[in-house]
């Protein structure tokens, strides 16, 4: 048996390592992986509020402008780590591969719908109009706090699944938030997402950009 206490503090180094250093050495990376884990939980930022724009690309700066605008809306508590994210699905023109690639970008766009991640999208009419009978949109007819007789703009009016017609969707031309930030808001419409986990943040949106 070897006896440590004989040995130099070099040579006790030398014999623990090398009969433990693959030990060690695992020990060590459980110890870095845990708490990078633990430090991506904690740093990790929780998208509270999802704006979608279907149409031109913006600029970035002006993009996250736009978000920290929103955030200061959604989030009260002022938790840096819940934020309002911008999505931007840019929709290519006549030229075949970028309609290919609009059309991958629509795909997202319909998953995000359906596992509830947007609250307010703004789109093309000719969009607009094809989801509007599948139920993709809220009433803004019954929306109590959003006084529609205010708003200035032009009130889009669809039929529903229902066969009834409504409000469903507010004209985007004239909103300053999105002509200051370079999105070309012509013959778009602006909506509040019906299954959005997050109405009442909408409904404060909606209101902001259209005041």
């Amino acid at each position: 048996m070897v006896n440590l206490k004989n040995m130099s503090r070099k040579e006790r180094f030398q014999y623990i390592w090398d009969y433990y250093k693959f030990h060690i050495i695992g020990i060590l990376a459980a110890i870095i992986i845990i708490s990078s884990i633990i430090y991506g939980q904690v740093t990790k930022v929780n998208y509270v509020f999802n704006l979608t724009l279907i149409g031109n690309d913006i600029d970035q700066n002006k993009k996250a402008e736009l978000e920290r605008q929103i955030t200061d809306i959604v989030v009260n508590n002022g938790s840096k780590r819940n934020q309002a994210i911008v999505d931007v699905i840019p929709v290519g023109d006549s030229n075949s591969s970028n309609n290919i690639m609009s059309g991958q970008l629509m795909q997202k766009f319909m998953t995000e719908l359906s596992v509830q991640t947007v609250d307010i999208a703004v789109m093309d009419k000719g969009v607009f109009d094809s989801l509007v009978k599948n139920d993709a949109f809220l009433k803004l007819d019954n929306i109590s706090d959003f006084d529609l007789s205010s708003i200035k703009d032009e009130k889009i009016k669809e039929e529903g699944s229902d066969g009834k017609k409504a409000v469903y969707g507010i004209s985007a031309e004239n909103i300053k938030v999105l002509n200051d930030m370079g999105f070309n808001p012509k013959d778009k419409v602006i909506c509040i997402i019906s299954s959005s986990k997050h109405v009442d943040k909408a409904v404060y949106v909606l209101k902001w950009v259209l005041k």
